[in-house]
């Protein structure tokens, strides 16, 4: 795919398996080589955040970037895998992508996510709920 081999050129090493959709790549990138990949994307080849998604799989937790290439109208979307459901951390983007601090913020409260280097980790969606949940909102069900 060439729009792969144009966008991902100088990531060797730090792109896991790759799925292609019509008009979007999803890759895997272990946290360690999360900025790295956000650098590439967003200040190198003018990407822009589109939104960003947290799923609970049968894995793990998956959080999914999107970043949308305008000029093409590709996407291309790194995903980290979270195998510590007890403690799931991960690297923020928002130091690179400051557009990302409250969809990491969501993320946070929603699925108790730490989000390591965010600037501002406190609650966004029930900040000013009376009786603020004492854990992630995914968790809402009996254990």
């Amino acid at each position: 795919m060439a729009e792969r081999d144009h966008f991902l050129d100088g990531l060797e090493g730090k792109i896991g398996r790759t799925v292609a959709k019509k008009g979007r790549l999803y890759f895997e990138v272990a946290d360690k080589d999360l900025h790295d990949v956000v650098r590439h994307l967003f200040l190198t080849k003018g990407c822009r955040l589109s939104t960003a998604t947290a799923m609970e799989m049968y894995r793990g937790l998956e959080v999914l970037y999107q970043f949308s290439h305008d000029a093409t109208g590709r996407y291309f979307c790194p995903r980290v895998v979270i195998t510590d459901l007890e403690n799931p951390k991960m690297h923020s983007i928002t130091p690179i992508v400051k557009g990302a601090e409250w969809i990491e913020r969501e993320m946070a409260e929603l699925f108790g996510i730490t989000f390591e280097g965010h600037p501002r980790p406190e609650k966004l969606l029930t900040k000013d709920h009376p009786k603020p949940p004492d854990r992630p909102l995914r968790l809402r069900r009996k254990p």
